[in-house]
Order: C-alpha cells, then structure tokens, then sequence
C-alpha cells in the first residue's frame, strides 16, 4: 500500500498535538478521521507511529525515522505552493487574514469593507485569533501581530503605534474608587499596571477574554485596561483617566517573504497599511 500526502499531514499534526483532538482542530476535521489516517498510515508503513500513554502520544523510532522525511516532504510541497502563486498576477482570489478579535471587530472591518467594494473579485479570509498564526505554513496570508520581535522569516511593516487606556463604565459616580478588572496572565496584568495611576488598586476580578473584561466594565464590575481602539468606540464606557494611555506591543502587518510576488497579496497589505495608517492618532487614543 503507498503512502498517502494526506496521512503524512495528519501525521505532523498529531507530532504537534500530541492528540487526535488536537490535530483534529488543526486540521480542521474530525477526530474519527484523524484515527482512521493514523490507522491506515500505521497499515501502509507495517510499524506504529506512536506510543498511546495517557500523557498522550509519544512518537516510537519508526516514528521518529518518518518525522524527518515528512517535515522534507511538506518543506518541499509548501515550497512548490508559494512558487505556483507567486506567478499569479490577476486581482481576484482568496487572501487570507488573521489578526486579534478586537482589531478585527472595532478597527478593522471597515477597512475590509472598503477593500472589496474596490477590489471585488479579491475574497477576503478571515481567521480570527491572538494566537501567532504559522504564516509558514499558510494559515494565513496577511497577519497583524503584536511583537516586539517577529518571526525573522516573515517581511511587513511596522503599524503606527497602538495603545491601551483605562476604561470604566459610563456615568460611574467614582470611577477612581473602583478596583481592577484582571487578567489571568497575573504577572504580565501588574507589570501593565505598575505605571498607571493606579497601581495599588486591588484586583477584584481576574477574566481570561479582552471582551469578557470590556463587558465586566460596562457592567460596572471595576476598571479594565483596553485598547483604544475598543473602549473609545464603545458609548457604554469611558476613560477613568481621560489623557492616560500606555503602549502596547509593537504592532506590525506581516507576511512570508514569497507571497510578496502574488499580487492580489501584496495589493490587500498595503492598502491595509495604508488605512490604518490613517488612523494613527485613533489607534493610539488621542484622536
């Protein structure tokens, strides 16, 4: 029996997971599909793949031995897939985009708006995440990432600087009397907060989602730390401290090296760039 690109693919993404269910996700199938490769995969090769333990799958020799021709294999057929596009010059297609949730929903879905109304033919993809996306391997075409450093395989520009302000519900009575609305990265939250002008106020809630925070304080639950971008367009908040703001990571709008050939690609980043650019006093909370 030979061996099938697919099962390879399947294969890499159990190595990643570590679990069915994880590369399930990945892969965007279901959990029974990804067994039923690894079964036909294990069948074709005559020896496993994996060991099943309950701390998940771990790799075996003959695993191990095929780990290392399938990461040549997927080098050489993403290779192969960027040259193919790269040689695509018509304005029409598919780019793909990923960014965080709340730069899409308060920033950038006019932007998008605009863009196909000019460009029509151009399908634009959207994945919404904070994760860092594998631009390497596709996922995406166009990312906005917020990093000191990025990736240094990736090219793009650096975005006008973003920045955070302190907002609370509108109408509170004492907005400077109420506590923190925390994250659960509780390290990176007082370090944020060290240089605002409340950074002895207490943590009264600790909440995992940017959005989730935005509505403990509309809900009048303390004062959350928010993008601009957000808690400036929200009528239900306001600022605690109408002129503080504070720096986020560096913003930048990203992309793998090879796609800067594909025009349609290119065309969407800058005029991206450009519109955001635009807004530079609206994404730094002062304008």
């Amino acid at each position: 029996m030979s061996l099938d690109w697919n099962d390879l693919k399947v294969f890499l993404a159990l190595e990643r997971g570590r679990s069915a269910r994880a590369a399930a996700v990945s892969l965007g199938t279901s959990h029974s599909t990804v067994l039923r490769r690894l079964q036909t995969l294990e069948h074709a090769l005559g020896a496993q793949v994996f060991d099943r333990t309950p701390e998940g799958l771990l790799i075996t020799g003959p695993g191990e031995t095929l780990l290392h021709k399938a990461q040549q294999i997927e080098a050489d057929f993403l290779e192969v897939e960027r040259e193919v596009a790269g040689a695509d010059v018509v304005l029409k297609g598919a780019v793909r985009l990923t960014a965080p949730p709340a730069v899409l929903k308060y920033l950038m879905l006019p932007i998008l708006a605009d863009f196909r109304a000019k460009y029509p033919e151009i399908e634009i993809e959207i994945v919404s995440t904070n994760r860092f996306t594998d631009l390497n391997k596709r996922d995406a075409d166009i990312a906005v990432r917020f990093s000191e450093e990025p990736d240094d395989y990736l090219v793009g520009r650096r975005l006008p600087p973003f920045h955070d302000a302190i907002f609370c519900a509108r109408g509170t009575a004492d907005p400077q009397g109420m506590g923190w609305i925390g994250w659960t990265n509780t390290v990176r939250f007082q370090e944020r907060i060290a240089t605002t002008p409340f950074s002895n106020a207490p943590v009264d809630w600790t909440i995992p989602d940017l959005e989730l925070q935005a509505q403990a304080a509309r809900e009048g639950l303390g004062m959350a730390l928010l993008p601009c971008v957000m808690g400036d367009r929200d009528d239900r908040l306001q600022r605690v401290v109408p002129h503080f703001t504070q720096p986020t990571l560096t913003a930048w709008l990203l992309q793998h090296p090879d796609l800067r050939r594909l025009e349609r690609v290119r065309i969407f980043a800058e005029f991206v760039f450009a519109a955001i650019s635009k807004q530079s006093r609206f994404v730094a909370g002062i304008g």
